[in-house]
């Protein structure tokens, strides 16, 4: 699929498609942030919106009678329909084409937590390029945990079944509005559950326990308000609009996801077999834990080198990788779509290094990975995964670098852009990898400088360098990187 964005900060009008690995560079204040935003708001919200679930009660040209699909569930649990693949195709385009328009103009805003007037001709559209699957699937939807909508295709008829499984029995108009919503997640089941790590993780590892503080005190002063009268009332609105989140809703989910980790530490995550977080503790080396009152960092090492701390006393690559720890721990799955805004930030470049290799991981355990980025060096060993793709099957090549099968990346795989000029710049991606100008004309710009001024030096006369410098030390070469 296809998303495309207009308006939108720095960004006049841009194309994105998503690959397993997506990745975003550019210079400062260029719109890349303003796209993740956008584009985690839309997939994180879009089901969530008043009455969405009411959609397909008011198509009268609807491939299903959702009333009747809800009679009938009521009286034989099921309800079976003929319906082609092109017009699930259809179905699809009317509904994705209905549900952009509807979060750019009501929604977008929000997502930013500013007001409409800044996001005025804002827009986002979606185009899917491929069909709708044209093999079997299946789709359930759970409600209040005691009622699940099952949807099934099969390639020429739709079947909805229902189970309820509580004592408490749905009323008609429930059952209806969640066949419509049902269906259409069934439609748009192609568009992925996102999760984002913003460039604010930093700061929200260390504050978030100050916010729920100031969440609390704003419960007392409501309940302090009561039984006061007249100019020593508190007014409630008053204490909403002061109380209100100014965050974006990519860190206002940030903060929340850091304060529910000792929630679901105890549970199994999707791909914790996979030991995916295996690569935190070894950039880190070491691991996190938690518990109802606090975060900490725990080192690898042993004996008197061993340390287990508050997180907020960690280094600032503790702190930042932490929250991607918790989620590849608990609670990662496949193809769900991980949103790293700057995944580089506070790392040396060994371990830029040691996270592009991560990101391959990641992708072969079927998570479908976005990122933006300033690094070069990740870039550079991204493309040393792609040109090691060619090799895969060559088992002394790959011991001879001192890599895995599961660090190839195929260049199918991957979707590059440059932001630039108000606009996504897509680069070219082949089996030597990306082609990404942004950063190799600013490394030769500074090459050239310094191999300039190293020859000028070198071609002194001997005492004039030792009189220059105060020193018999020649001036070390550039690397040429």
């Amino acid at each position: 699929m296809k998303f495309h964005f207009s308006n939108i900060g720095p960004i006049k009008k841009a194309e994105l498609e998503l690959g397993n690995l997506t990745i975003i560079a550019g210079r400062n204040n260029t719109g890349k942030t303003y796209l993740v935003y956008t584009l985690y708001g839309f997939l994180q919200n879009w089901m969530g919106w008043p009455g969405i679930e009411g959609y397909f009660l008011d198509q009268a040209n609807a491939s299903i009678n959702i009333k009747q699909a809800g009679m009938k569930l009521i009286e034989e649990g099921q309800y079976r329909c003929e319906i082609s693949h092109d017009r699930l195709n259809e179905e699809r385009r009317a509904v994705i084409s209905k549900l952009a328009p509807e979060f750019s103009d009501r929604q977008l805003s929000n997502v930013f937590s500013s007001s409409r007037r800044n996001f005025e001709n804002a827009s986002i559209r979606v185009s899917f390029e491929s069909d709708f699957p044209k093999t079997s699937f299946r789709y359930e939807l759970s409600y209040l945990k005691e009622t699940s909508v099952l949807i099934e295709y099969n390639g020429e008829h739709l079947i909805f079944s229902i189970k309820q499984l509580g004592k408490h029995r749905l009323e008609e108009d429930d059952i209806t509005s969640l066949i419509s919503f049902g269906y259409m997640q069934f439609l748009l089941a192609e568009l992925p559950d996102p999760f984002i790590l913003s460039t604010e993780r930093f700061g929200i590892s260390l504050f978030y326990k100050e916010l729920d503080f100031t969440k609390n005190r704003l419960v007392e002063l409501l309940q302090e308000m009561r039984g006061k009268k007249g100019k020593d009332r508190i007014s409630p609105f008053m204490l909403i609009e002061k109380g209100a989140s100014r965050y974006a809703l990519p860190i206002k989910d940030n903060i929340d996801y850091t304060r529910s980790i000792s929630d679901f530490v105890n549970k199994k995550g999707n791909l914790e077999d996979e030991k995916l977080y295996d690569d935190v503790k070894n950039i880190m080396d070491g691991y996190y834990k938690s518990d109802e009152n606090e975060i900490r960092f725990v080192s690898k090492s042993r004996k008197d080198r061993r340390f287990d701390i508050p997180l907020y006393l960690a280094s600032s690559s503790a702190r930042g990788l932490s929250d991607l720890y918790f989620y590849l721990r608990h609670k990662a799955k496949p193809n769900q779509l991980l949103i790293i805004d700057e995944p580089e930030s506070h790392l040396d470049t060994k371990n830029q290094i040691m996270l592009a290799r991560m990101l391959a991981h990641f992708i072969r355990s079927g998570i479908k990975v976005l990122i933006t980025t300033h690094s070069d060096y990740v870039l550079k060993e991204i493309n040393n995964l792609v040109m090691l793709n060619s090799f895969e099957d060559n088992d002394e090549v790959l011991k001879s670098l001192k890599y895995k099968k599961d660090e190839c990346l195929s260049p199918e795989s991957l979707r590059c852009y440059v932001a630039e000029n108000g606009q996504l710049t897509r680069c070219n991606v082949d089996r030597f990898g990306v082609d990404m100008p942004v950063f190799d004309e600013t490394i030769d710009a500074i090459n050239m400088v310094s191999n300039k001024l190293a020859n000028k030096l070198a071609s002194q006369p001997e005492d004039t360098r030792k009189e220059e410098s105060g020193t018999h030390r020649l001036p070390k070469r550039s690397s040429g990187r």
